[in-house]
C-alpha cells in the first residue's frame, strides 16, 4: 500500500516537473529572467562606474567604507540571482536584506564620519553607535539629490527591509503564504510566472535603493557627471525605470548640456519609469 502511494507520488511529481519544465522554457518566463540578468549586470556596473568617478577623491578612495564593501554588495546580488533562476525565491530575499543591512550602513558611516579616517570609521562601525540588524539609519541621511522625496524615499528602504525580513523567520506572514500556495497546488520549486515577476521586482527596487545610496555617497558633482555623460545615454539601463531614480535625473535639469533638450529629456524620463515612487514593487 505505501509503496504505491509512493509510486504515485513520484510519478504526480514527474509530471508537475515535466510542466514546469515547459513554463520555464516560455518566452514570458525567460524574459523576465533576462531582465533580472539585466538589473543584476547594471548594478554592479553602476558600482564600479561611481567608484571611478569619485577615483578623483584622494578621501573617498583612501578612507571610505563604500568602496571597500562593493564586493559584499556583489556577491549577494549574484547569490539572489543564482537563486531565483533556480527556483528558490525566498533564499534570494533572505540576500536582499543583508544588502540593504550593508548599503543603509555603510552610508551612514560614511555620512557622519565624512571627516574621519578610515580606521576611526571600522571602529565607528564596530561599537553600539550602527544599528548593523536593520535599516533605521537610512532616516538619518540627507539624500541631498532627492530634496523633498527623501523622506518617503527612507520609509520605502524600511518597507523593503521590513519585506525581505519576512523570509529570515518563519513568520506569521511566511505560514500563511505557504497555506495559501499549498491550497493553490503550488509546491517549493514550481513557483509560477506571477511569483517570478514579483521577486524580480522586489530585487530591482532593492538594486535601486543601493545605487541611489550610492550616489548619495560620492555626492552630487560625481553623480551629475554619471547621470548626464554616461547612464543617461544607455538606453537599456534598467535604472531610468525607478522613479526614485529619475528624481536624481532631473536634480541635474540644470546643467548647460541638458538646456537646448531639456522637455525632450522630461517626456523621456516620464516613459521610462516602471517603478513609480511610494508605490510597491
Amino acid at each position: 500500500m505505501i509503496e504505491n502511494i509512493f509510486h504515485q507520488h513520484q510519478e504526480d511529481l514527474a509530471r508537475k516537473a515535466e510542466e514546469h519544465e515547459a513554463l520555464r522554457k516560455s518566452p514570458e518566463y525567460q524574459e523576465k529572467l533576462v531582465f533580472l540578468g539585466r538589473t543584476i549586470s547594471d548594478l554592479i556596473t553602476t558600482l564600479r562606474l561611481c567608484t571611478i568617478a569619485a577615483s578623483r577623491w584622494q578621501k573617498f578612495t583612501d578612507e571610505y567604507l563604500f568602496p571597500r564593501y562593493l564586493d559584499d554588495i556583489v556577491e549577494a546580488a549574484t547569490i539572489a540571482q543564482f537563486a531565483i533562476q533556480n527556483g528558490a525565491l525566498n533564499p534570494a530575499r533572505r540576500e536582499l536584506r543583508f544588502i540593504l543591512e550593508v548599503a543603509v550602513n555603510i552610508a551612514f558611516v560614511d555620512e557622519i564620519k565624512a571627516k574621519n579616517t578610515l580606521s576611526e570609521r571600522i571602529e565607528f562601525y564596530r561599537g553600539k553607535g550602527v544599528k548593523k540588524s536593520n535599516v533605521d539609519h537610512v532616516k538619518e541621511l540627507p539624500f541631498r539629490l532627492l530634496n523633498e522625496h527623501k523622506e518617503q524615499f527612507a520609509t520605502s528602504v524600511v518597507k523593503a527591509w521590513v519585506k525581505a525580513s519576512n523570509y529570515v523567520h518563519l513568520t506569521k506572514r511566511r505560514v500563511d503564504e505557504k497555506l495559501e500556495l499549498r491550497e493553490k497546488g503550488i509546491e517549493l520549486g514550481f513557483e509560477s510566472v506571477e511569483m517570478l515577476r514579483e521577486v524580480i521586482d522586489e530585487v530591482h527596487e532593492v538594486c535601486s535603493i543601493v545605487i541611489v545610496l550610492a550616489f548619495e555617497t560620492i555626492g552630487p558633482s560625481f553623480t551629475g557627471d554619471l547621470m548626464v555623460d554616461c547612464l543617461d545615454l544607455r538606453e537599456e539601463w534598467t535604472f531610468h525605470a525607478s522613479e526614485y531614480i529619475a528624481l536624481i535625473d532631473a536634480f541635474f535639469d540644470y546643467k548647460h548640456e541638458r538646456k537646448h533638450k531639456l522637455s525632450q529629456l522630461i517626456e523621456q524620463r516620464r516613459q521610462r519609469i516602471r517603478y513609480h515612487a511610494g508605490s510597491p514593487p
